[in-house]
């Protein structure tokens, strides 16, 4: 949190919200005047539809070649018929609310995307059927279009949309109303949640001291007053915390609480309520109506014995590939350890699993075969270490890691593959809370630990692929708690797919 301005840099409310199209990213402009809004909404539907018409037509060119053309040698006339109904996808996936799909995280967007491309690919099947085109096709070549348009319309649409986003013309123009903490932590919370697409474009604080200064990076325009002259000027989304008592002063007088979110929805055509309750799910809420109260309604996903039996099966399948591919570098990798460093290969350590029963959780070893007797020495010679170690109960330069091969294997992660075969043995799941030495789960609360105990640990979790190394222990609670109460197939898709490339940017060990 900045200071706040000193007076002379205060900018005039007026000036404030003419101030368009200023810069990309979070700190970009506050409105729109109407003609560019139009032509922002344009330009964000043609950044999603060229990419997901660029992931079909790959899909589409890959299927062919290695099965209609590279196996049954079909003209390329045939499917060349069929690309007509590639118009059909962008009508179902805005029937889906693809088209920006706004306020979305990354898992809805997959889930979405795979439900929509199957119904169309379904609809596609009929159309053909329907219209009586000459069954000439190949089958094959459809499905394996099926399949890879499942994978690339996710990869494709995020990797175009980590361009756009630096635009001005990207994402909901949007403003957050709270008091100095609560928007602060707005702000880290959504640099953390690019997929949703809200552009901050100010902040509304209920503290006259820090307006014409900034919270979190983002221009503070002023009190809650403003929320009208914004919503004139093109601002479409409110994000103001709820749950609290008091009031605010709008522009008839000060409002309490029952009447605030009534007055934002008359100003904005999208208002979103934050609530500071720690430890509530997020995904899988349903509201239920009680008449003239909110009921919300939370589930446990992973307490349904058709859940488990589908995660179990996921790991099960994917393991064996991940092995698959993952054995011959074990092998080499393994043999170099032995060939630098005296000791085994593998090391095997005992951690927490399923239930609180202990597993013995397998990696290749990357450390001195007397790494205790290093870190001890090393942290009493270096009080900056010991608090480091303290603080995070990692080191960045880890004095019991082998120089060179070790280093190598933990910023690649690569000494973690031993613990597929952990996965396939059913001690662990692909995703889920890493497993911890004891020492570690001592320092954490009780209630935490029992929540770990629910879940199978994990070969990756969101803990790692969201932060890796650059966090401390409370970030670690937060996204490991995240995960369990909030767990779904299509964020364990997710976070796979976010270690891939969280391991090739190799930002540290896992």
């Amino acid at each position: 949190m900045t200071p706040p301005a000193k007076p002379h840099l205060r900018i005039a409310r007026a000036e404030r919200v003419r101030s368009l199209n200023a810069a990309p990213g979070v700190n970009a402009p506050i409105a729109l005047p109407r003609p560019k809004r139009r032509l922002s909404s344009l330009f964000q539907f043609g950044a999603l539809l060229f990419a997901d018409l660029t992931a079909l037509t790959i899909s589409a060119l890959t299927a062919y070649a290695v099965w209609g053309f590279g196996e049954i040698g079909q003209p390329f006339v045939i499917y060349a018929r069929l690309f007509p109904f590639l118009a059909l996808f962008p009508f179902i996936f805005a029937a889906f609310g693809l088209y920006p799909g706004f306020g979305l995280g990354a898992p809805e967007i997959i889930r979405r995307l795979v439900s929509a491309t199957s119904l169309t690919f379904v609809l596609l099947a009929g159309a053909t059927f329907i219209v009586k085109l000459p069954p000439e096709y190949s089958r094959v070549t459809f499905g394996i279009a099926w399949f890879l348009s499942l994978a690339m319309l996710p990869l494709v649409r995020f990797f175009v949309l980590s361009g756009v986003r630096r635009f001005p013309w990207w994402g909901e123009p949007t403003v957050v109303i709270g008091n100095p903490s609560q928007i602060e932590l707005t702000m880290d919370l959504l640099r953390d949640a690019r997929s949703l697409g809200y552009r901050v474009v100010g902040v509304l604080c209920s503290d006259p001291a820090f307006r014409g200064g900034e919270i979190g990076g983002v221009p503070v325009l002023g009190g809650h007053e403003l929320a009208p002259e914004l919503a004139t000027g093109g601002v479409g989304t409110a994000i103001v915390w709820g749950g609290a008592r008091g009031g605010y002063t709008g522009r008839n007088g000060t409002l309490d609480r029952a009447n605030q979110i009534g007055w934002l929805q008359r100003q904005f055509r999208h208002v979103v309520i934050l609530r500071g309750d720690d430890g509530l799910p997020v995904e899988h809420v349903q509201v239920r109506n009680l008449g003239t109260v909110l009921g919300i309604e939370f589930s446990n996903e992973l307490l349904r014995p058709e859940n488990r039996f589908v995660k179990r099966t996921l790991d099960l399948i994917l393991g064996t590939v991940f092995l698959a591919i993952a054995a011959p570098i074990i092998f080499v990798c393994g043999m170099i350890v032995k060939l630098v460093s005296r000791g085994p290969m593998f090391f095997a350590q005992e951690r927490e699993g399923l239930n609180g029963q202990k597993i013995k959780m397998w990696k290749l070893r990357t450390m001195h075969m007397d790494a205790e007797r290093r870190l001890s020495e090393h942290l009493a010679a270096d009080p900056g270490l010991r608090a480091e170690w303290e603080a995070k109960l990692k080191l960045k330069h880890d004095p019991r890691v082998v120089r060179g091969i070790g280093t190598f294997l933990r910023r690649f992660s690569i000494d973690e593959l031993p613990q597929l075969f952990c996965v396939l043995g059913g001690t662990m799941s692909l995703v889920g809370p890493r497993p911890l030495p004891d020492y570690h789960l001592g320092i954490f609360p009780r209630e935490f630990c029992e929540l770990r105990r629910t879940v199978r640990p994990g070969l990756t979790g969101m803990w790692q692929v969201t932060v890796r190394n650059a966090a401390g222990l409370e970030e670690h609670q937060r996204y490991d708690s995240y995960y369990v109460r909030n767990w779904s197939v299509w964020l364990d898709i997710y976070l796979l797919a976010k270690t891939g490339f969280a391991v090739l940017s190799a930002k540290g060990a896992f």
